[in-house]
């Protein structure tokens, strides 16, 4: 017979005026063609014209037909064009369909060679669906299948079979191409035109005998015409840019001391085997494998097995850093990037933060807080004041710190008073490495200034009785916490007192100064008329500047 005209939509295979016995021939087998496990003489098949050859390969997820890898490799050796398919066990939920089709890939891989014309759901039962559920069940199926292998699959179904039972759905047929199975009474009949199920405009690969006999096979096998001409069935084979690229999840990056704890899990559905993994913090890579043991991966994937989990540390330079893991291609495809994350990676030195330099009264306060991501224990602190050294403990509670960093624990503060002159100084703090001596690291310098200026205080009691005189207050220079003098006259006769007594007001009105800054004493009087009495500050840092304290006349 003519086959005219025929044209493939999704394809856009054209077909050549041409009887029907002169179309591309092809088969399609299972273990039924291996009797008492007897093989299949590929080379034989091929010879005898035959130019495509499809071959089962799962049913559900529990079978895989033990001749599929053998008869996949040899077909293809003989050079014939091939196909594998799965035999569909409808259920609910419809993740089954998922379950059925990850299975199916775990044993085809993404059949993206040059010959390989991709996979085929072959759907003959409906094992108790309805029209509604079928159809969506054959559409999880032909979509899992599309997303793994990057091709879009084959359907086998009958024109009786997808009215009654699927219920005619339209979109299908707009995705998918068409393996028709129709026997006629005479196949190469120049009259008899298949009937097409709803929602294809014509067949693809027609299945119009199931009683034919080819040299290379023992007993009776399923023969099969493709709708078009020879470069029309090259155009199938292959597949594009992402066909059968890896896929999987980046679940962790954590940054460490000098690295980052990464996991996941990558497989590729070309192989059911471990993949590499390459992971990139910031511009330093490191390939691991992705072979560790994932109970869930397994249980999504149904026939890839758990064995494609990875958990690895991998070195880092210290710093903000990018992290990015890529599933590294096995077969058909490229390589896809997993994910990436940004982390913070600890260095193998003292880290840490110099907060306060804030000058006082002869001297400076510093504070801030350090560690050694070595060690969760304190670490000492040097303190540097235009070179002069002090060493501090960075012991403190700092709960900041410890919310920041849950594994170093609070105990990173540092605070204390360093001496100082009046002046501008440098101050410098610097972290101190008890893992690695040596590998100290500055945490910061300020430029403080501390203030100079003259002695204050005051006079505060001046009373006369028994022919004597009370005199007392407090006084301090700004320039040096250390205790001053006090000069005090009656009646302009001086005596010389030291302001060394405690005054914790004056402590607390000006810290950094102490409180040793009071003065207290008992005076004579002086001649038996009023007696006028003055106190001055003495100034132990400009000698001459001195200051007032009050005059009181009694």
């Amino acid at each position: 017979m003519a086959v005219v005209a025929l044209v493939v939509g999704v394809l856009g295979l054209v077909a050549t005026a041409l009887p029907a016995s002169a179309l591309l021939s092809g088969v399609d087998v299972a273990s039924f063609q291996h009797p008492g496990g007897a093989s299949i003489d590929w080379a034989a098949v091929k010879a005898s014209g035959q130019s495509f050859a499809f071959i089962k390969a799962t049913e559900g997820t529990g079978y895989t037909n033990p001749y599929f890898a053998s008869d996949w490799s040899a077909s293809g050796a003989a050079g014939l064009y091939r196909g594998a398919y799965h035999y569909a066990r409808p259920a609910l939920p419809l993740s089954t369909a998922v379950d059925q089709a990850r299975y199916f890939v775990s044993r085809t891989g993404s059949m993206t060679g040059p010959a390989d014309i991709g996979g085929v759901l072959d759907l003959e039962e409906t094992c108790g669906l309805g029209q509604a559920d079928l159809a969506n069940w054959t559409r999880t199926w032909l979509g899992e299948v599309q997303r793994l292998t990057g091709k879009a699959p084959i359907v086998y179904t009958g024109a009786p079979f997808w009215q009654t039972y699927v219920g005619n759905p339209t979109d299908i047929g707009a995705s998918y191409r068409l393996w028709l199975p129709s026997y006629p009474s005479n196949p190469d009949s120049t009259t008899f035109r298949p009937t097409v199920p709803t929602g294809w405009s014509t067949w693809t690969f027609w299945q119009y005998r199931s009683d034919g006999t080819v040299p290379g096979i023992s007993g009776n096998v399923d023969m099969n015409r493709f709708c078009c001409d020879a470069g029309s069935l090259a155009a199938l084979g292959g597949g594009g840019s992402n066909a059968g690229s890896p896929f999987g999840s980046f679940d962790v990056a954590a940054g460490g001391v000098g690295s980052v704890t990464v996991g996941g899990w990558a497989m590729d559905p070309d192989s059911t085997g471990p993949i590499q993994v390459h992971v990139y913090a910031g511009p330093v890579g490191t390939a691991i494998v992705a072979d560790g043991s994932r109970a869930d991966v397994g249980t999504a994937f149904p026939g890839f097995g758990n064995n494609h989990g990875f958990a690895a540390t991998v070195p880092a330079n210290p710093g903000v850093q990018q992290v990015c893991a890529y599933g590294i291609n096995t077969g058909g495809g490229q390589n896809v990037l997993l994910g990436c994350r940004t982390v913070s990676v600890l260095p193998h030195y003292p880290v840490g933060s110099f907060d306060v330099a804030r000058p006082v009264i002869g001297g400076i306060d510093v504070g801030g807080w350090a560690f050694d991501p070595d060690t969760a224990a304190s670490i000492p602190v040097h303190v540097y004041v235009d070179g002069t050294g002090y060493a501090l403990n960075a012991s403190g509670d700092r709960p900041d710190i410890a919310s920041i960093f849950p594994a170093y624990g609070a105990k990173h503060g540092f605070s204390a008073r360093v001496p100082a002159s009046p002046g501008t100084h440098t101050v410098c703090a610097y972290g101190i490495d008890t893992v690695a001596p040596g590998s100290n690291n500055v945490l910061g310098c300020r430029t403080v200034t501390v203030p100079t200026g003259s002695p204050i205080g005051s006079l505060d009691t001046a009373y006369s009785a028994y022919g004597l005189i009370r005199v007392a207050g407090w006084a301090l220079d700004p320039d040096t916490s250390a205790s001053t003098q006090v000069h005090v006259y009656v009646n302009n006769v001086g005596t010389a007192l030291n302001a060394n007594l405690s005054r914790p007001d004056v402590a607390a009105a000006f810290p950094g100064a102490g409180d040793l800054h009071g003065f207290d004493a008992v005076l004579p009087r002086v001649g038996s008329g009023p007696n006028t009495v003055c106190a001055y500050a003495i100034d132990i840092v400009a000698p001459g500047s001195n200051v007032s304290l009050g005059c009181r006349t009694l």
